[in-house]
């Protein structure tokens, strides 16, 4: 997410009793064919069934409506619960994501969280989600918030960014942020520098070369993987090959990434530290999907992040309510599109967009394969909220 985005917009989460939460012990290893295990006790010959997930089971209960508010996250000002976003929390969406933070202190912030949790997450807890990228990107940064110097900075020590990643973390977990748009894993061209509008205008890259990004990726998701943040990889495939900035502009194009292109190697670095979720950039890839935008493409997402990176968590858009790029895509469309084309979760900062979208999910999966596509999604969502430990039957 990028900063009007910078202050706006700028770049898982209570329930009835009757599962654990608790991961089941591992089942030991089959004996080989035809051996036999002297020491084991004789078999049962009642078969005993796999215990079922906290995610199942609240999947389960849901109303189809419900299971479609999942995949929405709505903007909240840090600062005090807006009407219009107590309204769309009363929708009951997957989270939220908190805006305007800018002198919001911690004591304010949680009392929001808690708010919004009461109205919007008494049902299925809320995912909370903040921009705290650092320097230029850091929505919350008012009393009881650490100050963090821009990613550029953080990669120059690498060695000492997972400790103080877990230092941010602990700080968004105290105040019930369970979810960091961050890290930025672009990479930016050395030759358009501070041309490159969305991205190295703001030092928001860990470096230059895919190296030197990766390290910091790596740092700065198991940093906040230790403070129990869950962190987000964006904005894939990159933006580090543009000099407009999608959020102000619409028609962006990246003529140079490909399937092959060395700057994906910070996204992969970034999955293979265990990242859950992946933001998807809304420009457009012409040696990718020539056709679709990123954030709209099943070439972008399904073949290459999910196929080719072997990515299995949650893809989340970047905000598609204030973003110029998607002016001209209804509200209801930028929601059921992502779906489609294999996206899970849809942000916004307008919360207002919530009933539009959820008006638009609902008609769509009249149709069985997007409503397949999107049951997929909501239990992914669901997923991640269980593993995050918010989520407990």
């Amino acid at each position: 997410m990028s900063r009007s985005g910078l202050v706006a917009s700028l770049s898982a989460l209570a329930l009835l009793t009757g599962c654990s939460a608790a991961q089941a012990p591992a089942a030991a290893p089959p004996l080989p064919t035809g051996s036999v295990d002297a020491a084991a006790p004789p078999r049962s010959t009642t078969s005993t069934a796999a215990p079922v997930s906290c995610a199942a089971t609240t999947y389960d209960r849901l109303t189809d409506r419900q299971r479609w508010a999942q995949l929405v996250v709505v903007g909240v000002p840090a600062g005090g619960v807006s009407q219009a976003a107590r309204q769309a929390l009363a929708l009951e969406p997957g989270g939220i994501i908190l805006t305007d933070g800018e002198s919001a202190s911690a004591d304010a912030v949680t009392k929001v969280v808690t708010s919004a949790q009461a109205t919007g997450g008494a049902e299925v807890p809320l995912l909370v989600a903040a921009d705290q990228e650092g320097g230029q990107v850091q929505e919350l940064e008012g009393p009881g918030f650490p100050t963090m110097p821009s990613a550029l900075a953080q990669g120059r020590d690498p060695g000492g960014l997972q400790a103080d990643a877990k230092g941010w973390g602990q700080a968004l977990r105290d105040v019930g942020v369970t979810v960091n748009l961050a890290p930025v894993a672009d990479v930016v061209d050395p030759a358009l520098g501070e041309q490159n509008a969305p991205v190295g205008r703001f030092d928001r890259q860990y470096g230059d070369d895919a190296a030197t990004a990766s390290a910091g990726v790596r740092a700065f998701v198991a940093g906040m993987r230790d403070a129990d943040v869950a962190p987000t990889l964006k904005h894939f495939p990159g933006l580090g090959e543009v000099r407009q900035n999608t959020d102000f502009a619409g028609g962006v194009v990246d003529s140079t990434t490909g399937t092959d292109s060395p700057t994906l190697q910070s996204f992969a670095a970034g999955i293979r530290a265990g990242a859950p979720l992946v933001m998807m950039s809304s420009a457009r890839y012409s040696r990718i999907d020539p056709d679709n935008q990123a954030l709209f493409s099943s070439r972008v997402m399904n073949d290459l992040l999910r196929g080719q990176l072997g990515f299995q968590g949650v893809i989340i858009t970047d905000d598609v309510g204030a973003a110029a790029a998607l002016a001209d895509t209804a509200v209801g469309a930028r929601a059921t599109k992502f779906l489609a084309a294999g996206g899970d979760l849809v942000l916004t900062i307008r919360p207002g967009d919530l009933a539009p979208m959820l008006d638009d999910i609902t008609a769509a999966a009249r149709e069985p394969a997007f409503a397949q596509r999107a049951q997929d999604a909501v239990r992914r969502v669901l997923t991640l909220k269980e593993q995050q430990g918010i989520l407990r039957c």
